[in-house]
Formats: structure tokens, C-alpha cells, sequence
């Protein structure tokens, strides 16, 4: 909590200081009081790092830190006051044309005699507790700041150097994952006893990688195969009984059902996991309650009618497996002895600090010791020394912390984490603890946190220029990710769209929300309503978190809580007719989703503080033209609304909004003037609109919404939809996306409708064909060039009829300018017939998908390399083709003949490959570390293969008699695959197990057959102890040569 003070009581002083001293000295009655306010701030504001410290053990300074954080709140709400009295003066109702934060309409409201009486009479009764706080200070005898408090600017010039793409979402030691793996596996698919449902239970400490385990075994693709009916779920403390059947039937695929009791549903349940052998994962589990109460009876009922089912749990607790049945199987996982620590320890940091890190090796010893094995902490310890420059100073630094050892932390609170909470700048602490208000195992989505930081007034600018306001956005991004490099949140998926989406292992979640606790709550049911105070208002909660179920909270024990900040409702909560939100007067963030709150809208406009308005797949069918009133909104977040069909026409008095998002909803038209609002940053679901009227060849009699996106030049995120209805090429210029400098993503729609379009032959004349939608579909989007520069992602689909793609989707125009292009989606596409040109030489295409394009029928050589380049453009050709490429996908090409011009093909970390099929031109391929792939085929020009750790390849035909090599490697391979019993390369290179070298070395053995055929051989294996290699060439007879190193 004084974290929050921290930062914001620079902030509240910077307010008052903005006040030109010769004005304020104008305010009779009110510049005393100003000037008292911020001698208390400046005055307060050097002890909050000790409060913060000694909070933890000291209630008397808890209590100090709490009547503080309450005044700072005070203060905060009547400057808002002051702005919006200032604006309606100003404007008559307007808002100005200023980011909030700044102060100068503070000054023109007080020249009002009757409101600076008023608002000078509040600040003069907030001084008389800032006065009380202030001298209580001095009886704590806090320690002035005296150290340099880092940021997370300090820490620019290391942690930045570790990149996004370096993250290691899994970041494992290898070789002790995968035996413990292989080792559960067995037993998940061992038949022993198999008429009996087993419990397999992973044991082990939190943070010690019990999650982790069971996601790879869930995911093994032998596993995936046996098991026809998978569930995974996350066990919480304080789990719905309800909310968690409907989450497995969902999941094992069966019908919900409308039963409010659980006889229906657990019926439904046992019906769902009875349709094949099953295994259900309950992660995270801390009694044997969700068990006993939930899935015994459906999970013995399934197990009988099929045999071998399993069910796996993680834990802490020796005792469940035992508990839940008579068949167990315990797996404890191991603290990681000094050198896999020291192996995942330098995962942590960026590659040039690893550099020479042996050096570290002693300080880096003792440092290790104190993380006692525990992948989590050494996780944590080492995104901390990220931040630090690798010397042996630095490192003691950290080594010599106090902060290691905490008097008065509960017991189950990592010591450690706190360490690495500490060395947080306040901003980016508020930042953290914020994440807790996601319940455990929920995705913490990057494009949905960050604005809720800037509302909140987390994210400041650095310094007094304001020019600095255009980018909190990126700001709050940078603060995201550096709690990613930090290991205090972990990417779930790692990269999607429109941000990252993260989760907070249960053991960091667990010390954010006791970090949080005072102000914030996650209620999941009315019983932990109680408990927490919600229910009878006797604790004081800014920002509540409303849990998953139909009942979980009324909304009458909401509406006590009158000092909210932010409202999270995740459930389909029945909000009654009469029902507003009047209570919440201090409102900044609002967010729900799945709940029936249209009886809510009336009552918007009185959130005067709000700045974020999320409501996702809710029933809200409009929203009420006084919603302007809201002057400080900044989000209108409005997903998967399907009920809201127009939006107000005050909504383009918002000169404030930095985002609008109406994906999802039926809005067909944005209302004239929309494009006054010149402060959108991100711009979701914006529909194309053409006035019902002729539209002649000037455009003089119509009007098109595209024209109004003409002076939006700080969109860094745009989605068109339905641009199907656009009429003419002009309009679309008229949006001017050109000079979008900063657009970073950018995703063109057009109706599902359009994707059926017939591809017209070439047999019409001219005018016939000026009158086709595809001629006019290549023309307008022609005319929709965005700055391709900075340009991110792009993506095109929902039907586009054009025959082929625009100019500036082609080289040289592609190669040269998409310099920062990572995410490319071609989607239905009915009529065009090829592929963008020069794509192999985008340097930072991370992401290539191309899906329903039945048209195209060959991929040439304009795929790899500009149709225009001449011999004398030899950089380009060079360059390697696809530098970055982590993920191709090509859906739907139905017509596809050949790929023409691809000659090598490299497969590297495809982890859900099945089949590489039809490749005629392909000369060389390599395939690595793809478990799931089975089958090769169809690849007639192939000279060499080479096929690493693709341990479930069945199948490998279709490729020449002539085929000069194959290079086969598993180090677990104990037998040959049956395949090579049907091709005859010239040569085969062979790295194997121990045990199947062994069998090799004898030509009469089983294995020796299935090559016996091969005319030439290298076979090798490794090991700790050496490496033996021998080679053997058909037909001589004898043993040629064998090396040991």
C-alpha cells in the first residue's frame, strides 16, 4: 500500500505545483491551503520506502499508511472536481482538449467566487488530516529515502537487452523434465491393475515445478493418443462447486445443461468423461474437498465403462492421493541440485551478461543456496539480477540483501519474492500487486492491464514534458513486460495478437493478493464476501474482483463499499431492475463481462471519475447520449455486445479516448464527427458506412466513415469491418492511412458474405468488369496503404474478392519497407490467385499464415524472391530466406499443386506437426524436435533428409529410389524405426542410445535387419563416460574401424 503512495504523492504534488504562483496567489482563502497541501506532501513524501517496509510487521504504521492512502485518494477526486467544474465553465459543457493531469483549468474554476469557497472549504478539511498524518510520521521516526530508488528506466540498459523473443516461457532444465516426464508417462499409460481407476499424484513444494510436470505429460503426444477424453483444471482455495463442473463438462466436451442443483450436471460430467478412456487433471490441489464433493462419484462411474482411465493431481499434501483412492502412484519432485540451478539461473539473463558468468561462480553459489533448489525462486532471483550488471559487486549487493530473511512475513510467503518485490520502483510495485485482482490461473491479458494501470494513474510521465502523455501506452507496455523479464508474470501464450497473455504462478499470486490485502479482495463466493468484510462494509476495499458463479456476490453488499476504485465482475451476476451504480462515486475502472447489466447503463453517467469502461459479452443494448458526462473516459471497451446495434452521438465529445472498442457488437454506423476525437490510440471493430445516396465520380453527394479516420493520426492499432460496402477507390484515400506514423497493427475485414463471391473469368468486357466487386475490392484496397515502416501486424481476411493482392503487399515495395512486419494473416481469400512476393526477406516475420485461398495453385518463385530482381540485386538474394520464421501455416489450399520454387525445407521446434506431405520440388529437408509428427510423403525430388528427436514418425514414403542421404538422431532411441525397412539411400547417418548401438554392432541381430539393405553406415552414440562411432560398409564383411574420445 505505500507502494501506491510512493507514487502517487509526487503525482498529487505535481498537480498543486503546476499552478502558476502569481494565479494562485489571486484565489482569496485558497492559496494558503493549497500551499499548506503541498508542504504536507512534500513533507510526507520522503518517508513512504520505511512505511512500506515496516508495514509488514508494524499495525501502528499499517494503520499510519492506510488514513495516508485515504487522504491521497481525497485529494485525487477533488482535483478532478476542479477540472470538471473548470471545463464546464470553459466549454459550457466540453471538455478541453487536454490530457487529465494537467492543472490549468484547476486555475479557471477558482476564478469562480462561489466554487473556490467550496472547493477551498474541502481542501482545508483535507489538510487537517494531512496534518495528523504528518506529525504521526515523526512519532514512527521513519527513515528518509537515502538510497537511489532504481526504475525501471535505470534498469534500461540490461533487462531491455533480454528481448521479447528470448523469453523461455517454460525456461526448465531439460534433462531432468524430460526423465521425470518419461518416467510419469509409463505410469499414466501403465495397464497394471488397469480395471481400477489410479490417482498419480506429483508432490512437491510450491514453486518447485508440480504445474509444469503435469503440463508436459498432459501434452505428450503418447499420452494425448492413449486418452481419448483430457480435462485440465486448476484447483484453487476458494473453488465454486458449481463454476468447476460446468469448467469439466465444457472440457471433456458434453452438454452443460439449465439444472441449478448438481444432480444434472454430474450426470452430464460422468456422460462426457464416459466417451472414451479419460484423464482428468486437477492441478493445484490443496484438500481432498473438490474430489470428495465433485468428481468421485462421476469419475468412478466413467473408470468402470472405461477401463484404464487415470486421474493426475498436483500437490503439496503426501496425504490426498491416498484419500482419493485405493490405486496410487506419488511422484516427488526434486529440488535441482548446484548445476542444474546454475544452468536455469543463467536462462534467466541476457545472453551478453551470460558471457563470462563463471566468473560469478562463487557469489552465484551462495545466491543459489538460498534459493534451495526451487525452479520458481531461482526464477525470480535471476529475472532480479537481469536487472544488475554481472560483476562481483553487483551480485553481493543482492547476496547480502536482509530483504532475504523478513521478521513478521507469513510463513507461506516467499521470503524471496518479496526480494525481488522490493527492488520494484513504486510505479511498477502498484503495477504488480494490481495482477492479483486476476484469480489464480487466469490469464492476465496485456492489452486488457495496461489501460487499466493508466487509469488508475500508475503510469506517469518520467519527467515535466507533457509530450510524454501521447505514450503511456507504451509506457504501461514496457512496465508489463519488464514484470515478464522479472519472472513475476509468465507468458501463457507467447505472443497473440494484440499483446501478450500471461499468467502469476499461484506462489507469486499468493504474495501479491497478501501484499494487496488491505485495499484489495478476489471474492469468489458469499462466504468469502463475509469473511473478507465486503458483506457488512466494515472493511474498507477499493478494488474488489467478483468472482466466477451465478451467486457469488449480491449486489447490495457492493454497493456498502463506497470508496471503489475498480469493480471486476467476471460472472453472470443478476444485476435486478432499480439496480445502478450511483454508489461507486469514485469509480475509475469498470469491468464486466458475462453479466446481464443493461439495467445498469442509466446509471453511467454518474461515475464522473471513471477512465475505464469495459463490458464484454454482455446483454447491453445501448448506451444513453448523456454518457459524455463521463468526462475523463479514456476506454470504452464494448466486446462481443451483440445486442448494441448503434453507439450515442455524444460519444464524439470523448476528446479524451484513447481506445474504442466495439468488436463483436452489431454497431453499423460511427456517428459524423467521430473524427474530432484526434487522442485514439487503438481503434477495434470500426465499421464502414456509406450514406444511401448516388455517389458520382467526385463523391461530392455521398459520405463514407473511412473519411473520418482522416485526422486520426495517433492510431497505433486499427480493424476495419465490412469494407465490402465501400463504392469507390476515393473514399478509402480519404482515410488517409498513410500517414498513421505511428500504426503498428493493422486488420482489414470484410463480411463473411463476401468470402462466397464468384471469381469471375477474364471473359467480360471492360465496362462489364468495372462493374465487378473484385476490380473495385483490388482498387480500394489499393488505396488503404498504411505506413509499412513500423508496421507490426497485418491482416486481411472475412473475404476479400480481389483477384490479387495490392501493390504495397508486393516487392520490392514488401522487402524494403516492412522492416518490422512479425505477424502476416492471409485469410478467405476466394479469388486470389498468388501469394505476396519477396516474403522469405522480411527480416522480422515471425508468423506466416495463409488460410482459404482456394485459387492460388502453385507457390513460385515469387514467394522467395522478388519477381523484379535481376542478377545484379545479389544482397537480397542472399539474404536467408525467413530469418525469424517460428510458424507457418498453410489451411484451405485446396488447389495447391506444387510449391515450384522451394528446394530446402527446415522444420525446427513444430510441436503439434502431424504431417509433412507433397513437396515435389523439395531437394532437402530437415526435421527437428517434432513429437507429434507421423508421416512423410510425397517429396519426389528429395536428395537428404535429416530427422532429429521425432520420436512418432511412422511413416516415410514417397520419395525417390535415388535418395542419396538420411541422417537419423534420438539419444533415446532403442530401436529403429520400421520405415527404413522401405527406402535405400546411399548413405545413412545414424545417432542413437547406448543400448541400440550395441545391438547394431552385431550384424545378426533383429535391428540390424531392418538396414542390412543400406549400402553405407555411420552409427555413434554418446554419453558421459565417452562416444563410441564405428562404421560398417555393406558387403565387406568386417568391422572397419572403431573410436573412442
Amino acid at each position: 500500500m505505500a507502494a501506491v503512495l510512493d507514487a502517487m504523492a509526487p503525482y498529487v504534488q505535481k498537480l498543486i505545483t503546476d499552478m502558476a504562483e502569481e494565479e494562485v496567489s489571486m484565489l482569496l482563502g485558497v492559496s494558503g491551503e493549497i500551499t499548506k497541501l503541498e508542504d504536507n506532501m512534500e513533507g510526507i513524501k520522503a518517508f513512504l520506502a520505511d512505511a512500506e517496509r515496516r508495514r509488514l510487521t508494524d499495525e501502528s504504521v499499517r494503520r499510519w499508511v492506510s488514513k495516508l492512502k485515504g487522504a491521497m485518494y481525497d485529494a485525487s477526486d477533488i482535483l478532478d472536481l476542479c477540472q470538471l467544474e473548470a471545463d464546464n465553465k470553459r466549454t459550457g459543457g466540453n471538455c478541453m482538449e487536454k490530457v487529465p493531469g494537467c492543472f490549468q483549468p484547476f486555475l479557471f474554476c477558482l476564478r469562480n467566487p462561489v466554487f473556490a469557497h467550496r472547493i477551498g472549504s474541502r481542501i482545508k478539511e483535507l489538510n487537517q488530516p494531512h496534518d495528523q498524518i504528518r506529525r504521526g510520521a515523526a512519532e514512527f521516526n521513519f527513515l528518509a529515502n537515502s538510497q537511489n530508488r532504481r526504475t525501471t528506466a535505470d534498469a534500461e540498459h540490461s533487462s531491455s537487452l533480454k528481448t521479447m523473443s528470448e523469453f523461455d516461457e517454460t525456461a526448465i532444465v531439460r534433462e531432468n523434465i524430460e526423465r521425470d516426464t518419461k518416467g510419469l508417462a509409463q505410469v499414466l499409460l501403465n495397464d497394471e491393475n488397469h480395471h481400477d481407476l489410479k490417482v498419480v499424484s506429483i508432490v512437491g513444494m510450491g514453486g518447485m515445478g508440480k504445474t509444469t510436470l503435469a503440463q508436459k505429460n498432459f501434452n505428450e503426444p503418447t499420452v494425448q493418443k492413449h486418452f481419448k477424453v483430457k480435462v485440465w483444471l486448476s484447483i484453487t482455495q476458494q473453488f465454486d462447486e458449481a463454476e468447476l463442473l460446468r469448467t469439466a463438462i465444457e472440457h471433456a466436451g458434453g452438454v452443460l445443461g439449465g439444472a441449478q442443483d448438481k444432480t444434472l450436471p454430474t450426470r452430464n460430467l460422468t456422460d462426457a468423461l464416459s466417451a472414451g478412456r479419460f484423464l482428468l487433471v486437477l492441478d493445484d490441489m490443496w484438500s481432498d474437498k473438490a474430489w470428495s464433493d465433485v468428481f468421485c462419484v462421476p469419475a468412478r462411474k466413467a473408470s468402470q465403462k472405461q477401463l484404464g482411465s487415470r486421474i493426475l493431481i498436483t500437490t503439496r499434501l503426501e496425504h490426498l492421493a491416498p484419500m482419493m483412492g485405493e490405486y496410487f502412484h506419488q511422484h516427488h519432485v526434486r529440488p535441482l541440485d548446484i548445476e542444474d540451478a546454475w544452468s536455469l539461473l543463467k536462462k534467466q539473463l541476457p545472453p551478453d551478461q551470460v558471457v563470462g558468468i563463471d566468473r560469478l561462480k562463487n557469489t552465484e553459489t551462495e545466491i543459489l543456496k538460498k534459493c534451495e533448489g526451487l525452479p520458481l525462486a531461482i526464477k525470480v532471483i535471476g529475472g532480479l539480477l537481469s536487472t544488475r550488471y554481472p560483476s562481483e559487486r553487483d551480485w553481493n549487493v543482492v547476496l547480502t540483501c536482509p530483504t532475504w530473511s523478513v521478521a513478521g512475513l507469513p510463513e507461506q510467503l516467499d521470503s524471496r519474492i518479496y526480494l525481488s518485490y522490493e527492488d520494484l520502483s513504486p510505479q511498477l510495485k502498484q503495477c504488480f500487486m494490481y495482477c492479483s485482482l486476476f484469480p489464480k490461473g487466469e490469464e492476465i491479458l496485456e492489452d486488457v492491464v495496461v489501460p487499466m494501470w493508466i487509469s488508475e494513474g500508475f503510469i506517469q510521465p518520467p519527467d515535466e514534458s507533457s509530450s510524454h502523455e501521447h505514450g503511456l501506452e507504451e509506457m504501461a507496455t514496457e512496465y508489463y513486460r519488464e514484470l515478464i523479464r522479472r519472472n513475476l508474470i509468465e507468458p501463457a501464450v507467447k505472443y497473440s495478437l494484440t499483446g501478450y497473455r500471461c499468467t502469476m504462478h499461484d506462489v507469486v499470486h499468493t504474495f501479491a493478493e497478501y501484499m494487496a490485502r488491505k485495499e484489495s479482495v478476489v471474492v469468489v463466493d458469499d462466504k468469502q464476501a463475509a469473511t473478507c468484510g465486503c458483506r457488512d462494509g466494515s472493511k474498507i476495499v477499493r478494488h474488489p474482483s467478483v468472482g466466477q458463479t451465478i451467486s457469488a456476490v449480491e449486489w447490495v453488499i457492493l454497493q456498502k463499499q463506497k470508496s471503489l476504485r475498480t469493480l471486476i465482475i467476471r460472472s453472470s451476476i443478476k444485476f435486478q431492475p432499480g439496480d445502478t451504480l450511483r454508489s461507486f462515486s469514485s469509480l475509475q475502472v469498470l469491468f464486466i463481462r458475462s453479466a446481464g447489466c443493461d439495467t445498469l447503463v442509466g446509471s453511467l453517467s454518474t461515475l464522473k471519475h471513471l477512465r475505464y469502461l469495459h463490458l464484454e459479452d454482455t446483454d447491453v443494448s445501448r448506451l444513453l447520449d448523456d454518457i459524455h458526462n463521463m468526462k475523463f473516459l479514456q476506454y470504452i471497451h464494448l466486446l462481443d455486445c451483440e445486442k448494441l446495434h448503434h453507439l450515442p452521438r455524444s460519444i464524439v465529445k470523448f476528446v479524451h479516448l484513447r481506445s474504442l472498442d466495439i468488436s463483436g457488437s452489431n454497431v453499423s454506423a460511427m456517428p459524423k464527427g467521430f473524427g474530432g476525437l484526434t487522442n485514439l490510440r487503438s481503434l477495434f471493430g470500426f465499421p464502414v458506412y456509406v450514406d444511401d445516396v448516388v455517389v458520382d465520380h467526385e463523391g461530392s453527394s455521398s459520405w463514407c466513415s473511412l473519411q473520418e479516420l482522416a485526422h486520426l493520426s495517433q492510431l497505433r492499432q486499427l480493424t476495419l469491418h465490412s469494407l465490402q460496402k465501400v463504392p469507390a477507390s476515393w473514399m478509402a484515400g480519404n482515410a488517409m492511412l498513410s500517414s498513421k506514423a505511428h500504426l503498428s497493427y493493422l486488420e482489414l475485414n470484410y463480411s463473411s458474405a463476401s468470402g462466397h463471391t464468384a471469381c469471375h473469368g477474364g471473359e467480360a468486357d471492360e465496362q462489364e468488369q468495372q462493374r465487378q466487386p473484385s476490380v473495385i475490392q483490388e482498387e480500394v484496397l489499393e488505396k488503404l496503404c498504411p505506413p509499412t515502416y513500423y508496421l507490426e501486424h497485418l491482416v486481411l481476411e472475412r473475404g476479400y474478392a480481389g483477384r490479387q493482392l495490392p501493390y504495397w503487399m508486393h516487392a520490392p515495395a514488401s522487402a524494403a519497407d516492412f522492416k518490422s512486419l512479425r505477424f502476416l494473416q492471409l485469410e478467405r481469400l476466394p479469388c486470389c490467385t498468388q501469394l505476396p512476393d519477396g516474403l522469405c526477406f522480411l527480416p522480422c516475420l515471425q508468423v506466416l499464415v495463409v488460410k482459404d485461398a482456394p485459387a492460388i495453385k502453385r507457390i513460385g518463385p515469387e514467394f522467395q524472391a522478388p519477381s523484379c530482381l535481376s542478377a545484379g540485386h545479389t544482397a537480397a538474394a542472399l539474404a536467408p530466406p525467413f530469418p525469424k520464421l517460428i510458424n507457418l501455416k498453410l489451411v484451405g489450399l485446396f488447389d495447391w499443386e506444387e510449391w515450384q520454387a522451394l528446394r530446402r525445407l527446415h522444420l525446427y521446434d513444430l510441436t503439434n506437426l502431424t504431417s509433412v506431405e507433397n513437396f515435389p520440388s523439395v531437394v532437402k529437408l530437415d526435421v527437428f524436435r517434432s513429437p507429434k509428427l507421423k508421416r512423410i510423403s510425397g517429396l519426389s525430388s528429395l536428395h537428404e533428409i535429416r530427422i532429429v528427436s521425432c520420436p512418432n514418425l511412422e511413416v516415410l514414403e514417397g520419395v525417390p529410389s535415388s535418395l542419396d542421404s538420411l541422417a537419423l538422431q534420438d539419444h533415446d532411441m532403442e530401436a529403429l524405426p520400421g520405415y527404413l525397412r522401405a527406402v535405400n539411400p546411399r548413405y545413412l547417418r545414424l545417432h542413437c542410445s547406448k543400448k541400440l548401438y550395441r545391438s547394431l554392432s552385431s550384424p545378426g541381430s533383429s535391428e540390424w535387419s531392418k538396414i542390412r539393405h543400406i549400402e553405407k553406415h555411420d552409427i555413434s552414440y554418446n554419453e558421459n563416460c565417452g562416444a563410441g562411432i564405428f562404421r560398417w560398409r555393406h558387403g565387406a564383411g568386417v568391422l572397419h574401424g572403431l573410436y573412442r574420445n
